[in-house]
């Protein structure tokens, strides 16, 4: 009793996308599994692609952070006034409000610097607040935590992946509409020629 093998994972899976030469799949389905397969590969590497590009972000963030940190500092900024709500004009967003009081905090060369500070409205004259200057004494933003960073590259990797993933769909959907195109007309052409013989008429 002779034994037949079982075909691999590998031809089991080119017979099941049209990989494997058939008389019953034409060109185009051939085309189409080859195109199918190809942009499942590339779908594939574009979740590495991105996690690449995200960790290369987060890093490059964590260096430019730290730079800026060696010419910033903390210092404790003294309520002078009680918070105000301050009306500024801008013309490209027009109308903007923010809390502000007088505040005075300390310079790197042991001088004493007064300006307006952004605080909560809870504050009030004689609040002690932590804030960040830079190497002019300038009030600034605080630096990014490294949860902040870490989330902003999880973002960037996201959206890149997701980008990568409409792109590859898009492709996909227009080169099976251009094949179906295809195949409509050769139906069409192929039933042109087959027709006149069910219906007794001359074939054009």
């Amino acid at each position: 009793m002779s034994t037949v093998c079982a075909p691999g994972l590998l031809t089991r899976l080119a017979r099941r996308h049209g990989l494997v030469r058939s008389s019953l799949r034409r060109t185009t389905d051939r085309i189409e599994a080859a195109v199918t397969a190809v942009l499942a590969i590339l779908a594939l590497l574009v979740v590495p692609l991105a996690t690449i590009i995200a960790m290369r972000s987060y890093h490059h963030e964590l260096s430019e952070t730290g730079a800026r940190d060696a010419q910033h500092t903390t210092v404790t900024a003294v309520l002078l006034t009680d918070p105000e709500l301050q009306h500024a004009t801008s013309s490209e967003q027009g109308l903007s409000a923010e809390i502000t009081a007088q505040a005075r905090w300390p310079l790197p060369d042991g001088q004493q610097h007064s300006a307006p500070l952004r605080v909560g409205a809870d504050r009030h004259a004689g609040d002690r607040v932590r804030i960040w200057i830079d190497r002019y004494g300038n009030a600034t933003d605080p630096p990014p935590t490294p949860t902040v960073m870490i989330v902003k590259a999880g973002v960037i990797g996201f959206e890149l992946m997701l980008g990568g993933w409409v792109l590859l769909g898009a492709l996909w959907w227009a080169v099976c509409r251009v094949l179906g195109r295809i195949n409509a007309a050769w139906w069409d052409m192929h039933w042109a020629r087959i027709e006149p013989g069910w219906s007794h008429r001359p074939w054009q």
